[in-house]
């Protein structure tokens, strides 16, 4: 698997473009949607190694070396995609204002929603396919599958996570709207998620993974609010930059390291992760096609990876070959995430498209 890494590693630096020389202390565009989709399609594809990881035994010393480096990422692996989910809600609400609030339970939750409810079918047919026609989810379970509160073998926790951090954004900016330039909404969501976190955490309802990043959204929020301000500040002085980087590093390992000791120090590893991330974009961009492409895929590969995995492994092609398993894999979930994201957004903009033209008739 170090081969795998390797090649992964010289795919993300490649195309790599350094801060250029001029007045300028940072990368002006490391916050737009190429620079971040990216960034995105880095992590969903350590997504893809850390799901592997669950289906396949290591023995070869360099294999286990690489899954004891990897599983160090844990949950930070998808922060950035909670964190860059706020930035990019409230980048719209401030060029949109309520037109875009009031689409959020279309256009974010029940769109999210009906992608996901296909894959959670697919997993379902998947499921009675290698039972032999029966299949061991009740109904109980199914449903709650389509909620993302429950899982039949697809990936969960993350799309439930993801609608919540939706519905309290619909909830807060609808209760303060455009109040003192958005403050009190941004604050508003962030309570509705603290509030969940609480209720997650103390009841030991889910398992830590469906709160422990969440907050990451509202971080990306207030970061879109005071973006500017932030930069002029890192502007004034590279020497600023530097030191908030490696500070940011720094107590990003160090909160990890203890993560098990309070909750709130948890949190301030997936922070800290998240800033040493959004410092290291200021000034290098890791931005090419291959990324962007698993980038604009990310739902796809996300909610789809796990049926090669199951399909080949019932196949046994993981006893036979972990490195052919890896492989074919990829290749798979690439393929079915791509034709999965075009031809069922087709279908959702087919269903959409009526109620389109009926409001704007009215």
């Amino acid at each position: 698997m170090i081969v795998f890494i390797a090649v992964f590693a010289l795919i993300c630096m490649w195309q790599i473009q350094l801060r250029p020389a001029g007045n300028d202390n940072y990368i002006k565009d490391y916050m737009s949607i190429d620079k971040t989709m990216a960034i995105k399609g880095i992590f969903i594809i350590i997504v893809f190694f850390s799901h592997f990881n669950s289906y396949v035994d290591f023995t070869s010393s360099y294999d286990l070396a690489y899954d004891s480096v990897y599983s160090q990422i844990g949950q930070r692996m998808v922060t950035l995609f909670m964190f860059y989910s706020g930035y990019g809600v409230m980048e719209a609400i401030s060029k949109k204002k309520m037109s875009y609030i009031h689409k959020i339970p279309v256009t974010r939750v029940l769109a999210t929603l009906f992608k996901f409810d296909i894959a959670v079918l697919c997993y379902t047919v998947l499921n009675i396919i290698i039972n032999k026609g029966t299949s061991e989810v009740t109904a109980k379970r199914f449903i709650l599958s389509l909620l993302g509160w429950d899982s039949i073998g697809n990936s969960n926790w993350y799309i439930f996570a993801i609608l919540i951090c939706y519905i309290a954004t619909f909830i807060g900016f609808e209760i303060f709207r455009d109040k003192l330039k958005h403050i009190p909404s941004a604050v508003a969501v962030t309570g509705l998620l603290l509030t969940y976190v609480v209720l997650l955490h103390f009841n030991e309802l889910r398992p830590t993974r469906y709160y422990n990043t969440v907050l990451c959204y509202p971080l990306g929020i207030f970061y879109s609010l005071y973006r500017d301000k932030f930069e002029r500040l890192i502007n004034k002085s590279n020497t600023l930059w530097a030191v908030l980087f490696v500070g940011s590093v720094i107590a990003a390992k160090i909160t990890y390291d203890h993560r098990n000791d309070r909750f709130f120090i948890y949190e301030l590893s997936m922070f800290a992760f998240v800033a040493a991330v959004v410092l290291f974009t200021m000034h290098c961009s890791l931005n090419n096609k291959i990324l962007r492409f698993c980038g604009q895929h990310l739902f796809g590969i996300y909610i789809m990876q796990r049926i090669p995995m199951i399909v080949f492994q019932k196949l046994g092609l993981d006893d036979f070959n972990i490195y052919i398993y890896f492989i074919v894999c990829l290749a798979a979930t690439i393929l079915i995430a791509y034709l999965f994201d075009k031809y069922i957004g087709m279908l959702w903009n087919l269903i959409i498209k009526p109620k389109s033209k009926k409001t704007l008739a009215e």
